[in-house]
């Protein structure tokens, strides 16, 4: 069952605002961020004083947005087909968003987190395919199945296991440590085959 409400993680997120035609797009002091390449994310400070934060999001999706989607695509068997991602940099809990809805990521975090972050949110959208999902697996276990995988491909196994160690430590909204170490129980490969199970019956 496809879970359309918004997903919610500590994390952070961009919101963006594209009108019909995509030739207007939103400003917060007169800064218009927008970044292009296979997804195009426009990111739109919430506040002014987040505009920094919304122009480091750019220059990452810039310098890497590609190869994230890419690695997304590889680690997982699916597509993403959005094309165009609306992102708010604020500070709070990041969400993934859905749709129209755009993600939400926190301005504060430093550039590994952020990097880390992107990859997590936009794999929850991509994830909204799968209708089909086992009892046992809910959204962040089904993501974990293969983002752990996306992290080290992208920026190597220290990276990857410092993500998971920053993830773990989030409390309140969801049981982040318990999801990690029920996917790293599992080996790389039985990851891929108990995510081949699911995206085979999507």
């Amino acid at each position: 069952m496809i879970r359309r409400r918004l997903l919610v993680c500590p994390a952070i997120c961009c919101l963006a605002a594209v009108s019909a035609g995509g030739l207007s797009l939103p400003t917060i002091g007169g800064v218009v961020l927008h970044a292009q390449g296979k997804v195009n994310l426009t990111f739109t400070p919430e506040d002014e004083k987040f505009a920094d934060a919304a122009d480091a999001y750019r220059r990452l999706w810039a310098d890497e947005g590609d190869a994230i989607i890419e690695g997304l695509e590889r680690a997982s068997g699916l597509k993403f087909f959005e094309r165009d991602v609306k992102a708010t940099i604020f500070e709070g809990a990041s969400s993934s968003g859905f749709g129209s809805t755009p993600m939400r990521l926190r301005a504060s975090y430093p550039a590994d987190v952020k990097k880390a972050t992107l990859a997590h949110e936009l794999g929850h959208r991509m994830n909204t395919q799968l209708r089909t999902r086992p009892p046992d697996v809910d959204e962040h276990r089904l993501l974990f199945l293969y983002l752990y995988d996306v992290w080290e491909n992208l920026w190597g196994k220290e990276f990857a296991d410092r993500q998971v160690v920053v993830e773990s430590g989030r409390k309140g909204l969801y049981d982040y440590e318990a999801a990690w170490k029920w996917a790293l129980a599992l080996s790389k490969q039985e990851r891929a085959s108990r995510l081949a199970e699911i995206v085979r019956v999507k």
